[in-house]
C-alpha cells in the first residue's frame, strides 16, 4: 500500500511536466523521461535509485524509473506522447540491462515484447551491478499529434528501470544520456574527445567498400584451394578481415544492422563470425525461430555490403546441464565433451543445424545451406578431449562416462583382443571406470597422462585422438553430405592441457575438415571477481605491451603473441578470435601487428573480438572492438592485408611428425629459448636449409620471420632455415625473411617497409626518427602507430593517392587506477572514449615531395583541412587520417 500511495503521488507531481521535449538535433525526433509518466504505479523509491551526483548525471535528467522486488500488481507506464508527423519511426528505451522484460503499445496497437534476449547498444555503468543502456524497441508507424503510449512489466518480481524513450526518424548513435547531436565535449589535458557523428557515408578516402563483392558470394562458395581459400566460381583467393558477433548484434533493429554492415564494408570487414547460441531459452530441444528470423535479415544486410558470414552455434560455456535436459549426472554443470560422444546430444545439435540451415531466407529467398554469402561453418567452440575440461568423473559424470568406457572397452578389445588382455599390458592397475564383465575401460585424468606416461596413457590419448577424429569426420559429413553446404567447415580452435604432447594430436584430430583455425589473445595481468570477461571497479590490472618481451624479476613469462600461426598439413588457417583485452594502455600495436605477420605466416582469416553495438562503443568493454585504437586503424590494417601489401614469408621451418610417435607421447617441436640448436653447426653457413629426422625444439621467434608448417603423419624429414641472420638475441630484433618488417622486442617497436606500406608501432619517442623508404617521421609520442599506404596500387615513392593513419591511445573519461605497475581500478569513468593527442612531423622522401597536398580528414574520413604538403607537415593532435595526393 505504502509503495501504491508514493507511486500516485509521483504520477500527480510529474503529470504536471510529461509533455515530451523535441531532439535538438532533428524535427523528426522526440525524447521524453521515464519518470515524467502521465499515469503509472512504479514505486516512487527503490534500491536502484541514484545514491550520489556522480551516479545522477550517468542518468537522463538526473533520474529514472525503478523496480526492485515482487509486486501484487502489473507495474505499468502510460505516457502521452507529442509525435512530429506522420511516418514510421525507430524507437528506443534506455534501461537497466536486459532486466525488467516488458511489453509495449501505442494507442490500440497490437503488443510488442521487449524480453531478455536484447541487443544492448550501449553501457554506461552507475555502480557495480548496475548500468543503463539503450536497447531497440524497432520500428512503430504512427500518425502524427498526441500519442498514448503504454508500458507494462511482464515479469512482476525483481529489477526494472527506465531512464528515456525515443522517436526517431534519423539516424541515431545512442551515447549514454546525450539526445540525438548532443556531444559531452570532454577531455583531459593533452587528450581528445572522440564523438564522431552519424556516417552519411558519402566518398571518402578510407572507405574500402570497393574490395568487397557488390554483394557476398556473387563470385562463388568460399573454397579450400591448397593452403588459401578462394571464390568457388572465379578461383581468386581471398583473405578474411574479420569480426565476431553476438545473438545481441543481430537481435538488433532493421536500422541498426543496416548501418552497422555499411560500416563494417567501409572500414575493410569482408566476414563476420556469428557466435552464439540458436536454441530457445532453456530448451535444447527447440531452435529459437525469433533468432533464426533475425539471423536471416542479419545475414542478407552483410550480403549486400558483400561481407560474408561464418556461423559458430554451440559452446558448451552457454549451457547449464542438468537432469531436466534428459542426461544423467549432470547438475547445472557445463556440458564439456559430451558432444564428441554422447549420440542423444548430438542429434540435438544437428537439429540445431538443420533449424538454422534449412528454412529459406525471406530476404534472399535462399536456404543459408544454399546461400555463398555463409562462408564458413564451425563445429563446435573451444571443445576438446585434450583440454582440463575433459575431467572424466568430474566435469563429465559418470552416468554419461559410461558411454565413452563402452566406446573405448570396444576399440582396446579390437587392439588387444579383450579388455582383461589390455589390463595386463598395461600392468594389471586399474582405474575408476574400468569394468571388464561390462565391457568397459575407464579412463585417466590427463595431467597423470602427460606427466607418468606409460602404455595405458599411450593407448589412452590414441583412443580419444582417433574418437574425436571420427566425430569431426561425421559431423563434416552432415553438414556437407547430408545438409548439402558447400562453403567450408573447420572442426574447434582450442588449446590442450598440454601443447607440446597433446597439441599435434588435437589439431591432427581436425586435419578431416576443410580448414584449421585457433584463438588468441594477448593479456597482461588482470585480477578481482569477474575480471575474465568484465572491467569492474576494484580490479587489479597491469600494462604489457606485445611488442615487448621483458620478464621481469621473479615472473615467469615465456614469449608469446596471439599471432604466431602454424599451418597444419598444408590446409588454410584462420584466427577466428584475436584481440588484446582490456585493460591495457598499449592496444594500438595490435590492428598493425596483426596485417603484418598474419600476411607474413599466411594466415588466411584474423576475426576481431568483438562487436558491442550498431557503431562506435562510447565506453571501454573487457573485449573492445569498435574504438578508435582498434576499428579506428582498420582502414589502413585491413587493406594492407588483404590486398598483400605485405608479402607472404617462405616456410622457414617444415616440421614432419610421425603420428605413432605423437601417440607414443614424444610430443612435437615447440618453444624453447634457442634457436633450433639440433640443426646448429660450426661449420654451418647461416641462413642454408638443414635437414633431420627429429626435430625436438622450435625457436618461438620463428613465426616472426616466416611461414611454420607442421605435417602429422607418416613422418619424414623435417627442415628449417638457420635462423641466426634473421634473429639478433642480443640486439633483440628479428627481421622477416621477406626483409619488410623489423621488430625490436628490447625496445618495443615494429617497422613495416614494403612498397605500398610503410610505417611503425610502438615506443616512438625511443627513437630519434625513423627513416622508411619513402616516410621519414619524428614523433615525441611515447607510444603509438603511424602508417602510409597507397590507395592507388602504386608504390609510395610514386603514388598519387595515399593515406596517413595515425593512432596513440583511448580510455574512458574519467578513467583511475593510479600508480605504475599493478594497481587497483579506483574509477572506470563514463563516456566518451578519450584519446591521447598526436604529434609529430611526417616528410615523404620524394623529390615531388613539395607538390603533394597533405588534406586532414575528419573521424569518418572526409575532407576538412589542407595541413600543407608532403615535403614536411605536422600531425595534428586530434586528426586520424590525412589525405596525400
Amino acid at each position: 500500500m505504502e509503495n501504491r500511495i508514493a507511486s500516485m503521488i509521483v504520477a500527480l507531481w510529474t503529470a504536471v511536466i510529461s509533455v515530451p521535449l523535441p531532439c535538438s538535433a532533428a524535427s523528426d525526433c522526440t525524447w521524453w523521461e521515464a519518470e515524467q509518466f502521465t499515469k503509472g504505479n512504479f514505486p516512487a523509491k527503490t534500491w536502484f535509485n541514484p545514491q550520489n551526483a556522480r551516479e545522477q548525471d550517468a542518468l537522463s535528467e538526473g533520474n529514472w524509473v525503478t523496480a526492485d522486488q515482487e509486486y501484487k500488481e502489473t507495474l505499468f507506464l502510460e505516457y502521452d506522447v507529442e509525435v512530429p508527423r506522420s511516418g514510421i519511426y525507430r524507437f528506443f528505451v534506455r534501461k537497466f540491462y536486459k532486466h525488467g522484460p516488458f511489453r509495449w503499445r501505442f494507442d490500440s496497437g497490437a503488443w510488442r515484447e521487449c524480453g531478455r534476449e536484447i541487443a544492448l547498444l550501449d553501457t554506461v555503468e552507475l555502480r557495480k551491478h548496475v548500468c543503463a543502456n539503450w536497447v531497440s524497441l524497432g520500428e512503430v508507424e504512427l500518425a502524427g499529434g498526441t500519442r498514448r503510449l503504454r508500458v507494462e512489466l511482464t515479469a512482476n518480481k525483481g529489477a526494472a528501470a527506465f531512464d528515456c524513450f525515443l522517436l526517431t526518424t534519423g539516424p541515431f548513435t545512442p551515447s549514454g544520456k546525450l539526445k540525438p547531436g548532443a556531444k559531452l565535449a570532454r577531455a583531459p589535458e593533452g587528450w581528445f574527445a572522440f564523438e564522431p557523428e552519424p556516417d552519411p557515408f558519402t566518398e571518402s578516402p578510407i572507405d574500402l567498400r570497393y574490395l568487397n563483392e557488390k554483394v557476398a558470394g556473387e563470385s562463388g562458395f568460399i573454397v579450400v584451394d591448397g593452403d588459401r581459400f578462394v571464390h568457388g566460381k572465379t578461383r581468386k583467393p581471398v583473405r578474411f578481415w574479420a569480426v565476431n558477433a553476438g545473438a545481441g548484434i543481430v537481435r538488433m533493429d532493421k536500422g541498426s544492422i543496416d548501418y552497422l554492415a555499411r560500416q563494417l564494408a567501409k572500414y575493410g570487414v569482408n566476414m563476420v563470425r556469428y557466435h552464439s547460441k540458436v536454441f530457445a531459452g532453456k530448451d535444447i530441444r527447440q531452435v529459437d525461430p525469433e533468432l533464426v528470423g533475425k539471423l536471416h535479415y542479419f545475414v542478407a544486410a552483410m550480403k549486400r555490403e558483400g561481407i560474408y558470414v561464418a556461423l559458430s552455434i554451440y559452446f558448451p560455456l552457454w549451457l547449464d546441464m542438468n537432469e531436466g535436459h534428459g542426461f544423467d549426472g549432470y547438475n547445472n554443470q557445463k556440458p564439456f565433451a559430451l558432444l564428441f560422444f554422447n549420440p542423444e546430444f548430438q542429434e540435438i545439435y544437428r537439429d540445431w543445424w538443420r533449424g538454422v540451415l534449412e528454412p529459406r531466407n525471406p530476404h534472399t529467398g535462399l536456404a543459408l545451406k544454399d546461400d555463398p554469402a555463409v562462408g564458413f561453418l564451425e563445429i563446435l567452440n573451444e571443445d576438446s578431449y585434450f583440454f582440463w575440461t575433459f575431467k572424466p568423473y568430474e566435469a563429465v559424470p559418470a552416468a554419461q562416462m559410461e558411454i565413452l568406457e563402452r566406446a573405448f572397452g570396444e576399440w582396446l578389445e579390437k587392439k588387444y583382443g579383450s579388455i582383461e588382455g589390455a589390463l595386463q599390458a598395461w600392468g594389471g592397475s586399474k582405474v575408476r571406470g574400468d569394468n571388464a564383465a561390462a565391457g568397459r575401460a575407464g579412463f585417466m585424468d590427463l595431467w597423470t597422462i602427460v606427466n607418468r606416461k606409460g602404455t595405458r596413457a599411450e593407448d589412452t590419448v590414441q583412443f580419444l585422438t582417433l574418437h574425436q577424429k571420427r566425430f569431426f569426420e561425421e559431423q563434416y559429413g552432415f553438414l556437407k553430405g547430408d545438409l548439402g553446404f558447400r562453403g567450408s567447415v573447420c572442426g574447434s580452435n582450442w588449446k590442450t592441457a598440454n601443447d607440446q604432447i597433446l597439441g599435434p594430436l588435437d589439431k591432427y584430430s581436425n586435419t578431416v575438415c576443410d580448414f584449421m583455425d585457433r584463438h588468441g589473445y594477448f593479456g597482461p595481468l588482470h585480477e578481482g571477481e569477474g575480471a575474465s570477461y568484465s572491467l569492474r571497479k576494484g580490479h587489479r590490472y597491469d600494462d604489457r605491451c606485445a611488442l615487448l618481451f621483458d620478464p621481469r624479476k621473479g615472473e615467469k613469462h615465456e614469449f608469446a603473441n596471439p599471432i604466431m600461426d602454424i599451418v597444419y598439413n598444408g590446409k588454410p588457417s584462420i584466427i577466428s578470435e584475436v584481440n588484446w583485452p582490456m585493460p591495457n594502455r598499449y592496444r594500438a600495436d595490435m590492428p598493425l601487428m596483426g596485417a603484418a605477420y598474419g600476411s607474413l605466416q599466411g594466415t588466411d582469416g584474423l576475426c576481431w573480438f568483438s562487436l558491442s553495438g550498431p557503431t562506435w562503443q562510447q565506453t571501454y568493454s573487457k573485449f573492445p572492438l569498435q574504438t578508435p585504437v582498434t576499428f579506428g586503424q582498420f582502414p589502413g590494417t585491413a587493406l594492407a592485408y588483404r590486398t598483400g601489401m605485405i608479402k607472404e614469408g617462405q616456410a622457414v621451418l617444415r616440421a614432419q611428425l610421425n603420428l605413432e610417435d605423437l601417440y607414443a607421447l614424444k610430443g612435437a617441436p615447440m618453444s624453447a629459448p634457442q634457436n633450433l640448436e639440433q640443426f646448429r653447426a660450426k661449420d654451418v653457413p647461416p641462413g642454408k636449409v638443414l635437414t633431420s629426422e627429429s626435430l625436438t625444439s622450435m625457436d618461438p621467434l620463428a613465426f616472426f620471420v616466416g611461414k611454420v608448417e607442421m605435417s602429422i603423419g607418416a613422418g619424414g624429414r623435417s627442415s628449417a632455415l638457420e635462423l641466426t641472420r634473421h634473429i639478433n638475441r642480443e640486439a633483440k630484433t628479428i627481421r622477416s625473411i621477406t626483409g619488410e618488417l623489423l621488430w625490436d622486442y628490447g625496445r618495443g617497436l615494429l617497422a613495416v617497409n614494403t612498397p605500398k606500406a610503410q610505417g611503425v608501432s610502438g615506443f616512438l619517442s625511443r627513437h630519434d626518427s625513423f627513416a622508411l623508404g619513402t616516410l621519414k617521421l619524428q614523433s615525441p609520442m611515447e607510444y603509438g602507430t603511424v602508417l602510409l599506404l597507397a590507395l592507388d596500387d602504386e608504390p609510395l615513392n610514386r603514388s598519387s593517392r595515399m593515406l596517413l593513419q595515425v593512432m596513440s591511445e583511448d580510455k574512458n573519461y574519467g578513467w583511475q587506477a593510479p600508480g605504475k605497475g599493478a594497481r587497483t581500478i579506483r574509477s572506470l569513468g563514463a563516456p566518451p572514449l578519450v584519446v591521447k593527442q598526436f604529434a609529430g612531423t611526417v616528410m615523404l622522401r620524394r623529390a615531388d615531395a613539395s607538390r603533394l597536398k597533405v588534406t586532414a580528414l575528419d573521424f569518418h574520413g572526409y575532407p576538412q583541412q589542407e595541413v600543407g604538403n608532403a615535403d614536411r607537415f605536422e600531425l595534428q593532435p586530434a586528426t586520424l587520417y590525412y589525405l596525400i595526393d
